[in-house]
């Protein structure tokens, strides 16, 4: 197995809008989420900006449900379809578009396989991306990374995706602590 490399690093300031967003939503869980939610247009665009930046090349952005706003800002800067997962009621989750069989179509007329990347609001415990993660396997595609507004590091999603060779791009990790959500201290160069 080989080992996730850590993305490129750069100047904090890249992405000073979007983490100022956050900070105004801790210590509280429900506040980042609320706050992921309702992001602005500029905050938005900021976090599109770094993940622009820093994710390898993709032909399609796979979203989680709340992270539409900044995979379709990413797709439009990378010209990548937009494929939405979506928990279907068989409870299985589901990829579609409202152009589905087109993206399937131009995809599998590629020389190689399609490309993606997984974006989510919150990488917590990992398990609806690694439900997405597979149902993007079954369809040939290859996911390159997981884009995550915001990562948990009290929580195992980071170390999930990292085992499937899936490395974690995220301008914001936070940390649990017995006063509530704060910005994670212990590895500074992750974010």
């Amino acid at each position: 197995m080989t080992a996730a490399k850590d993305p490129p690093h750069y100047p904090a300031g890249m992405t000073e809008v979007f983490r100022a967003a956050i900070a105004r939503a801790l210590p509280s869980p429900e506040q980042v989420g609320e706050s992921l939610a309702h992001l602005s247009a500029r905050d938005v665009q900021d976090a599109a900006d770094y993940f622009s930046a820093v994710l390898p090349d993709f032909d399609v952005a796979l979203v989680l449900p709340g992270a539409e706003a900044l995979a379709g800002a990413v797709a439009d800067l990378r010209g990548a379809f937009v494929v939405h997962a979506a928990r279907h009621p068989s409870g299985f989750m589901r990829l579609g578009a409202p152009n589905w069989t087109d993206v399937q179509r131009e995809l599998r007329a590629q020389s190689r396989p399609a490309r993606a990347a997984l974006f989510t609001p919150q990488l917590r415990g990992g398990l609806d991306e690694l439900e997405v993660l597979l149902a993007a396997t079954h369809q040939g595609w290859t996911v390159q990374g997981v884009a995550a507004g915001v990562a948990h590091t009290n929580d195992a999603g980071r170390v999930r995706m990292e085992l499937q060779g899936v490395p974690v791009v995220t301008p914001v990790m936070l940390a649990d602590t017995p006063t509530g959500l704060v910005f994670e201290r212990r590895f500074p160069q992750s974010a």
